[in-house]
């Protein structure tokens, strides 16, 4: 496959087959992550690759500190036990983490759009090497549980967990229309 038919072909997984691809295969896919752009060089990032029991042993931490907030309400359990089944839904979770520096905006600005382009290559070679893959953030990107799992510094950020495992036989991804780009061009001649 050329790079752009991945581009158009590449589409969130939300189911995954059972199997978890090998270490190795993750690790490539890592290291085509960090050949995303950065700015000075500054390699922001930093993974962390959750496998097996690591994965409902996280879980199992966010669930309890989802039960335990001094604010939870009725639906705690709830959420408690979707965050659990979420991070069992593919093999291998990718947490992608930006190493901070708030004492510089206009880096952490940079830098937070290398990570956004470091997993963008992740899930890009994910989608090569025939894998499926989804990004997702939401509230367990700024939980407090997750950022004490991983041993987060203040400045710090979780920009992507990516799920990672082999896509489903019959699973059809779709591929919706999309909408034509806004785009002006300026100074070309025709």
């Amino acid at each position: 496959m050329d790079l752009i038919e991945g581009l158009a072909t590449r589409r969130s997984a939300s189911a995954f087959a059972s199997g978890c691809p090998p270490r190795e295969e993750i690790a490539r896919l890592i290291e085509a992550a960090t050949w995303a752009p950065n700015h000075h060089l500054t390699q922001p990032w930093r993974f962390e690759v959750l496998a097996g029991e690591e994965r409902a042993r996280f879980g199992e931490h966010l669930a309890a500190a989802i039960v335990q907030d001094a604010d939870a309400s009725e639906r705690a359990p709830r959420l408690a036990e979707s965050t659990r089944t979420k991070l069992l839904r593919s093999p291998v979770l990718v947490v992608v983490i930006q190493r901070g520096d708030d004492a510089d905006p206009e880096r952490t600005l940079e830098d937070y759009a290398a990570c956004c382009c470091a997993t963008q290559n992740l899930l890009l070679a994910a989608h090569a090497e025939g894998l499926a893959a989804k990004w997702s953030t939401g509230a367990m990107a700024t939980m407090v549980a997750a950022r004490e799992y991983f041993a987060l510094a203040p400045d710090d950020r979780i920009v992507a967990y990516v799920y990672v495992g082999y896509p489903l036989e019959d699973a059809k991804l779709r591929l919706p229309e999309r909408a034509p780009a806004v785009v002006s061009f300026r100074g070309f001649e025709d």
